[in-house]
Protein backbone atom coordinates (compact mmCIF):
# COMPACT_ATOMS: atom_id res chain seq x y z
CA UNK A 1 0.00 0.00 0.00
CA UNK A 2 2.87 2.35 0.76
CA UNK A 3 4.60 2.04 -2.58
CA UNK A 4 1.44 2.12 -4.58
CA UNK A 5 1.18 5.45 -2.95
CA UNK A 6 4.75 6.69 -4.06
CA UNK A 7 5.10 7.06 -0.57
CA UNK A 8 9.16 5.93 1.11
CA UNK A 9 9.37 4.53 4.50
CA UNK A 10 10.37 7.06 6.02
CA UNK A 11 7.46 9.54 4.60
CA UNK A 12 4.97 7.01 5.94
CA UNK A 13 6.86 6.57 9.64
CA UNK A 14 6.84 10.22 9.70
CA UNK A 15 2.96 10.70 9.03
CA UNK A 16 1.65 7.61 11.49
CA UNK A 17 3.71 8.96 13.85
CA UNK A 18 6.75 5.64 14.51
CA UNK A 19 10.41 5.65 13.81
CA UNK A 20 11.59 5.19 10.07
CA UNK A 21 13.22 1.66 11.41
CA UNK A 22 9.17 0.21 12.31
CA UNK A 23 8.02 0.37 8.98
CA UNK A 24 10.73 -1.74 7.45
CA UNK A 25 10.40 -4.13 10.38
CA UNK A 26 6.47 -4.26 9.76
CA UNK A 27 6.91 -4.58 6.45
CA UNK A 28 9.99 -7.17 6.26
CA UNK A 29 8.11 -9.57 8.78
CA UNK A 30 10.25 -9.10 11.76
CA UNK A 31 7.71 -6.68 13.89
CA UNK A 32 3.93 -6.65 14.07
CA UNK A 33 2.08 -3.30 14.21
CA UNK A 34 0.12 -3.08 17.30
CA UNK A 35 -3.73 -2.20 17.16
CA UNK A 36 -2.85 1.58 17.60
CA UNK A 37 -0.46 1.77 14.55
CA UNK A 38 -3.06 -0.60 12.54
CA UNK A 39 -5.80 1.93 12.92
CA UNK A 40 -3.87 4.67 12.46
CA UNK A 41 -2.93 3.25 9.02
CA UNK A 42 -6.40 2.22 8.04
CA UNK A 43 -7.35 5.58 8.42
CA UNK A 44 -3.92 6.93 6.71
CA UNK A 45 -5.28 5.33 3.32
CA UNK A 46 -8.66 4.94 3.24
CA UNK A 47 -8.77 1.10 3.23
CA UNK A 48 -10.27 -1.25 4.77
CA UNK A 49 -7.94 -3.52 7.84
CA UNK A 50 -7.79 -6.60 5.50
CA UNK A 51 -6.43 -4.54 2.88
CA UNK A 52 -3.13 -4.14 4.56
CA UNK A 53 -3.45 -6.98 7.57
CA UNK A 54 -3.90 -10.71 7.30
CA UNK A 55 -7.38 -11.66 9.11
CA UNK A 56 -6.71 -15.24 11.51
CA UNK A 57 -10.04 -16.63 12.40
CA UNK A 58 -8.87 -19.07 16.17
CA UNK A 59 -10.77 -21.75 16.27
CA UNK A 60 -11.33 -21.53 19.95
CA UNK A 61 -12.41 -25.40 20.97
CA UNK A 62 -8.93 -25.89 18.92
CA UNK A 63 -6.62 -23.40 19.07
CA UNK A 64 -5.99 -23.80 15.32
CA UNK A 65 -5.16 -20.80 13.45
CA UNK A 66 -6.76 -20.10 10.19
CA UNK A 67 -5.58 -17.05 7.86
CA UNK A 68 -8.41 -15.53 5.93
CA UNK A 69 -8.03 -14.97 2.14
CA UNK A 70 -7.44 -12.16 1.24
CA UNK A 71 -10.01 -10.81 -2.11
CA UNK A 72 -8.09 -9.83 -4.98
CA UNK A 73 -8.92 -6.25 -6.53
CA UNK A 74 -10.28 -5.69 -9.72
Amino acid sequence: MREKHKLTQRQLARDVGVSQNYIPAIEGGARKAGPGLQQRLVKYFGCRFEDLFDVVLVDPETGQERVLERKRES
